[in-house]
Formats: C-alpha cells, sequence, structure tokens
C-alpha cells in the first residue's frame, strides 16, 4: 500500500514537472490557467474565413474597441490577458486554426520580459509559434507589433529587454517570407523618446482610451497593408 502511494505521488510530481517545463518554466503561469478562458473561444460564433485575427497578451485583450478602431477590416480577437509566448504555443490550436485568418496580427512577449524571461527565448517561442503557423496554412500572414516601451517597462528597467525583444522580431520578419513587423512606439512616446504618460492607466503599463488610438495611428495602416482579401475555402 505505502509503495502503491509512492508510485501515484511520484507520477504526480512528473506531471507537474511537465507542465511547469511548458509553461516555460514559470509555476505561476501554468497552462491550466488561461484553459477556461480559450475554451470560451470555441463557444464564439466563428469569423469568416480570410479576416484578421489578433493574439497574444493583455494589450489586445483589454482591447475592447478593436473592431470599431480597425474598422471597416474584419477583425477577430483571440487574446488572452497575462498570457506569454509559451502559452501561445500551449494553446495554437484552439486560437489560431479555428478562425481560418489571411493575416494574424501578434502581440506577445511583454509578460515573458515582466516575468524576467531572456529576450532570446522570447524569440525562440515566437519563432516556433510561427512555424506552426506555417504547418496550419502557409498561406496566412503574420504582423508583429513591437512590444511597447510603456512607463512600466521603464520603471522596472526592462527597456533594453524590451527593444532586444523587438530588434528579434525585426529580424524574424526579414528572414520570413510572409512575415511583418510594425513598430508603434514612435507613436506612444514624445520626440525625446520618452513615454506619454497620459495614454496610459493607473499601472503604467495597459492603455487607456486614447493610447489605444494612438497606438492604431501605426497599426491600422500597417494591417491594411498586409492583409490580403481573399477567401477561404
Amino acid at each position: 500500500m505505502k509503495f502503491r502511494t509512492f508510485l501515484i505521488c511520484l507520477g504526480l510530481l512528473l506531471v507537474s514537472q511537465h507542465v511547469w517545463a511548458s509553461s516555460g518554466g514559470d509555476s505561476t503561469s501554468v497552462p491550466s490557467k488561461f484553459a477556461v478562458e480559450v475554451e470560451k473561444f470555441s463557444t464564439l460564433p466563428p469569423p469568416e474565413p480570410g479576416g484578421i485575427l489578433l493574439v497574444g497578451s493583455s494589450i489586445f485583450k483589454r482591447w475592447t474597441n478593436a473592431v470599431s478602431d480597425l474598422a471597416p477590416l474584419p477583425v477577430t480577437n483571440r487574446a488572452f490577458g497575462g498570457s506569454q509566448t509559451s502559452h501561445q504555443l500551449t494553446f495554437f490550436d484552439q486560437v489560431v486554426p479555428p478562425c481560418r485568418p489571411g493575416l494574424i496580427v501578434w502581440y506577445c512577449g511583454s509578460n515573458d520580459i515582466k516575468g524576467k524571461k531572456e529576450s532570446a527565448s522570447v524569440l525562440q517561442r515566437t519563432d516556433e509559434w510561427l512555424k506552426k503557423v506555417v504547418q496550419s496554412d502557409p498561406s496566412v500572414r503574420v504582423l508583429l507589433v513591437s512590444v511597447i516601451r510603456s512607463p512600466q517597462k521603464r520603471r522596472d528597467g526592462q527597456l533594453e529587454a524590451v527593444d532586444a525583444v523587438n530588434l528579434g522580431y525585426e529580424e524574424l520578419s526579414r528572414k520570413k517570407d510572409g512575415v511583418f513587423y510594425v513598430d508603434v512606439n514612435p507613436a506612444l512616446q514624445t520626440s525625446e523618446g520618452e513615454s506619454k504618460v497620459d495614454l496610459y492607466v493607473e499601472d503604467g503599463l495597459h492603455f487607456n482610451v486614447k493610447g489605444y488610438h494612438q497606438m492604431t495611428t501605426l497599426l491600422k495602416p500597417a494591417i491594411k497593408k498586409y492583409w490580403k482579401k481573399e477567401t477561404k475555402l
């Protein structure tokens, strides 16, 4: 009986270690944390094939006016707040293929940086995610959006990591067919490169309505440029 109990405990330990590893080594952000939210996506009406899919973390998740801000572009938002690049990998099959997008707009990596993940690992997981896109449908284009140089990132001394990830995203866009990059930070900073603090809510990380409007001034033209209007059968 004691040996059987030992085997059960050992099995549970191994499972927990696997989940921990799949979450990027962050025990506070295991994939199960997001399972309920992602499951809700399957209950929503599927978008028309060939549209524009927003994926990523809370900057997109909290963008409740995304559809109207980006109108008349056909936009579907499937971001889930708090997610890191590892979680986008974990839930890829539930998020991307059901929407059959023509263009995916990616905003992720900010939470990795906040969690002190190395920029190289952020870029590696993003590259893995891009490979999944190609495997799912090689005709899909991807627009990588720069991580925001927010007041919170400045306070925490993480601008160097933000810039490294953004440089990596730009490099990925140069190396991979169908992958593009847009830097939205110029719309969010002063001419001296300081944050426009009036664009953020109290936490210094997330946008207020004005902030989303500012981001849209650079993001919407990029989406228009890279989205191909076509029907997926």
